[in-house]
Order: structure tokens, then C-alpha cells, then sequence
């Protein structure tokens, strides 16, 4: 028995009949060859102690940032600035002992810093915001006769924070929350899973086309786990999907690569004969959201006399055009765990232009001119034109700009200011989209910049003239 597996004996693991949707296999053309290539694995940290559970993120500003577990469930991070690493640095979570740190970045480039604390006589999850290089308050966000784990964060293109989790209950039921902040507000805990298996580490993503993605490994058997994922589409999710079977697979990570490529990594359990098992790490990808490439063994080393285990992926997509698997393993030697990283080849050339931001409002008036702002970030390594088009809907869609041809050279950010006159259109709330036409070359799922939507801008009854006599204006002579 493996270290993760001793470690979710708490979890008492249940033996379960269930029937699926499952994930669609690649087949002839359908996926598009996509050639990854791996280095060796280098080391963050290395010494005599238990280093696990690491979260890592690309932040705007081009720092790479890692957090982990280390020894007795203290929380400590690393940062990565031009290939030079930082000293380790205790997290600022006012608590000596913490569990699953997570990093993630907000729109206004906040990074926010979620983990577990036992402060209550359960775990609970708490974060705590850096802006500009300052830590806010500690907020505690959930509470209760449970244990909540594994915090991931997604934020939405429209601003919108998902946090996702993993809730243990009492009965031995485990399942995969979440909430949300909006307007600073946050909602209530909602049930992403049913409570009927045991679902475990969430990870979550948001794709250039604003889904959310959430993955996370379940419970078959007591010598089986499968990663399942589902996908919110602003409006509704996704059916369950099953990624991978009768293998036991745990600690997935998803990721988007910036030829838009969602991979989801995880570690499987592999047998060396006579009894001795390893954990290794494998990965699958896909290049439209639906159908799947075969799996892929990312990591090899050990043998059946010094059997080496690689456990909880963190990947992101890193501003050098690579991607950054971190990971725990107790290589070279089958002794301690340390946290480690391995990159890919450079994922190049992409074609891939985001619409960032739409801004317009809140508020217009009648028989004068609105204006939308919208923003292009040229994220591919050409450059591109793009024909715009922007919409205003209500009970009636109204055109605002139909095919405007805009150039963004490549690596470039660049905003464009769209005057809609209003002096015909009826007093209410307008949802705002633009959009344009995939570019040549571009995957379905890089062309999530494709289409972005604003949706408060509201138009008021126009602004009558104060007419003769109000400080002697508009009179005639």
C-alpha cells in the first residue's frame, strides 16, 4: 500500500456498482496529432522531509508561483521570476498547519491564496488575497460538521471566482462542492456531485472559451479510481464524463495549453510484479472539448528494487511557452518526497486572439451614444486580423458593428471604443456581445476569446433640455 492510498484509509473507501457517460476515445482524423516532449525532472526543494500537494500558477506578470505541504502540514511557496527561484517562504496563513494550499489569479491580478485549517475542531477552508505585493484579511469561508479539502480555484471571464472542494462527511460520504464570489458577494455551498460515490481533489480550469472545467478522481473500488470531469457553460453543466477506467487514477490536474489543447494529467498506480506498485504520471488530452487522445505515460524511473512513486500534478501553462508539470516524488532514491517539475517543448506557433475585456455603461441615455470598449490580447505568434462584430439584444438584437476589420500584431493588447446610437431603441437592459470569426489556423478551443459578453448595460429615458430660463440658456435673443 502506497502513501496515498494509507492516507485515505480515513476515507474508508466504499465498493460501488455505477453506470457512466463515457469520455469519447480518439479515432483516425478526428484528433489532431499533437506532439509533446518532456525534459527531465528538475527539483524545487530537496530535503529530509515530506513535501507534497503542491499548486502552482502562472501569474500575469510572468511569476511562477508554488505552493506545497510541508512536514507535519505546514504551509510554505516559492516564486520563479526569469528562471531565478526564490528562498522558501513560510504561506501567511495565521496558522501554523494548514492543508492543500492553492494559488490562482483574479482579473484585477489579485492572487489569491485558498488552503484547509483545523481551527474548529473541523477543516475548514480559508483564503487570503495579495494585491500589488500586500496580504489582505484571512477570510474563512466554509464551516460546519464536515471536513472540507483540496481548494481549486477558476475564474470566469466575466470575473466570477468558482472555488471548488472536497467535503467529508461523517457518514463516510465524500463529495465535490463549490461556490461563488460575485460582487464581492459569496454564494451559498453547492453540491457539484451527488454524494452517491467517494469523489476526491478537484482541480479546476477556465478555458479560452469561458467554460469552467472541474476534474476529480472517484472511488470505484478499493483498488480502483477513475477521473471524471464535468463543464459549465454559464448557463448549465455538463452531464459527468468518465475519463479514464479500471485503473486506479487519482490527483487530477487540468490544464490549457495556448494552442487551446485542455490536458488533464493525474497518477496511476502501476504494477512491477510480486507485489510491488509504483505511482506514475500519465496524461490525456483533447483538441475540441469532446473526443479524447490515448493515454500517455509521462514519467518512467523505478524499478521493482527501488520502486519510485510521482504523485499530485499541478501544471500550468507558463508565459515561456512551455508547460510546467510540478509534482511530488520521493526520486532518485525511494526515500523522502520532494517537490519537483518537469516542462515541455514550447508550444509553438499558435494562432490564438482573446477578447479580454468588454466594457460598456453601466448606464447610457437615450437618443444619445453608448460606447463599448473591447480589448484584443494577442496571445498566438502571429499576427492576426479579426472582424469584429457587436451586438446589443433585449426583446430585439440590435447590430452595433457588423465585420470591422481590426489588426493585433502579435504579443500585442489593444482597445477599440464602439459608439451605438440609441435614439430609436427602447428603455431596458442590453446584453453586449462581440465576437469574430475563428481564425485560420486556430483550434475550436483557442477561439475562446471568440466571444465575450457584457451584460449591464442599461438605457435610461434621455436627458431633457432645462429649456429658457435656467440660468438664462437656450434663450432666444
Amino acid at each position: 500500500m502506497n502513501r496515498f492510498q494509507s492516507s485515505l484509509l480515513l476515507f474508508s473507501c466504499l465498493l460501488l456498482t455505477i453506470q457512466v457517460f463515457g469520455a469519447p476515445r480518439a479515432s483516425g482524423p478526428s484528433v489532431v496529432n499533437v506532439n509533446y516532449s518532456f525534459s527531465s525532472p528538475q527539483a524545487v526543494e530537496l530535503n529530509s522531509l515530506t513535501n507534497s500537494f503542491s499548486s502552482a500558477l502562472q501569474a500575469s506578470d510572468g511569476t511562477i508561483w508554488i505552493a506545497w505541504q510541508y512536514y507535519l502540514d505546514k504551509g510554505v511557496y516559492a516564486t520563479d521570476k526569469a528562471g531565478v527561484w526564490s528562498s522558501i517562504l513560510p504561506l501567511p496563513t495565521g496558522s501554523v498547519y494548514i492543508n492543500n494550499p492553492n494559488f490562482a489569479q483574479l482579473r484585477n491580478s489579485s492572487i489569491i491564496l485558498s488552503w484547509a485549517s483545523n481551527q474548529t475542531s473541523h477543516w475548514n477552508l480559508y483564503y487570503r488575497l495579495n494585491y500589488l505585493g500586500v496580504w489582505k484579511t484571512i477570510t474563512q469561508l466554509t464551516s460546519g460538521t464536515f471536513d472540507d479539502y483540496f481548494p481549486s480555484v477558476a475564474v470566469g471571464s466575466n470575473s466570477t471566482v468558482y472555488l471548488f472542494w472536497q467535503r467529508v462527511f461523517s457518514t463516510g460520504s465524500i463529495m465535490i462542492y463549490y461556490k461563488t464570489l460575485k460582487n464581492n458577494v459569496w454564494s451559498g455551498d453547492t453540491p457539484l456531485t451527488s454524494g452517491t460515490f467517494q469523489d476526491l481533489t478537484p482541480s479546476a480550469l477556465t478555458a479560452y472559451d469561458g467554460k469552467i472545467w472541474v476534474a476529480w478522481s472517484r472511488v470505484i473500488s478499493s483498488t480502483s479510481n477513475s477521473v471524471y470531469y464535468r463543464n459549465y457553460n454559464g448557463t448549465a453543466w455538463s452531464p459527468e464524463f468518465q475519463l479514464t477506467t479500471t485503473h486506479y487514477d487519482i490527483q487530477p490536474s487540468l490544464v490549457q495549453d495556448r494552442n487551446g489543447t485542455i490536458l488533464i494529467f493525474y497518477s496511476r498506480q502501476m504494477s512491477l510484479g510480486q507485489g510491488i506498485y509504483q505511482q506514475k504520471l500519465w496524461y490525456e488530452y483533447t483538441i475540441d472539448g469532446t473526443t479524447w487522445s490515448s493515454e500517455t505515460q509521462l514519467t518512467s524511473y523505478g524499478d521493482s528494487t527501488t520502486p519510485l512513486d510521482d504523485f499530485e500534478p499541478s501544471v500550468i501553462q507558463g508565459i515561456d511557452k512551455s508547460l510546467w508539470i510540478f509534482y511530488s516524488s520521493d526520486y532518485p532514491l525511494g526515500t523522502d518526497y520532494n517537490i519537483f517539475y518537469i516542462r515541455s517543448n514550447s508550444i509553438s506557433p499558435t494562432h490564438n486572439v482573446v477578447i479580454s475585456q468588454v466594457q460598456s455603461g453601466p448606464n447610457a441615455f437615450q437618443n444619445n451614444f453608448a460606447t463599448v470598449l473591447v480589448t484584443l490580447s494577442n496571445q498566438g505568434d502571429y499576427p492576426e486580423t479579426v472582424q469584429l462584430t457587436i451586438t446589443a439584444v433585449n426583446l430585439t438584437s440590435y447590430t452595433i458593428a457588423s465585420a470591422v476589420t481590426e489588426n493585433v500584431p502579435a504579443g500585442s493588447t489593444i482597445s477599440f471604443t464602439f459608439g451605438w446610437s440609441t435614439t430609436t431603441v427602447p428603455l431596458g437592459t442590453y446584453l453586449i456581445t462581440v465576437s469574430y470569426p475563428r481564425l485560420t489556423g486556430q483550434s475550436s478551443l483557442a477561439a475562446g476569446g471568440d466571444s465575450a459578453q457584457y451584460k449591464y448595460l442599461t438605457l435610461l429615458p434621455p436627458i431633457k433640455s432645462p429649456g429658457c430660463g435656467f440660468m438664462l440658456r437656450n434663450c432666444p435673443i
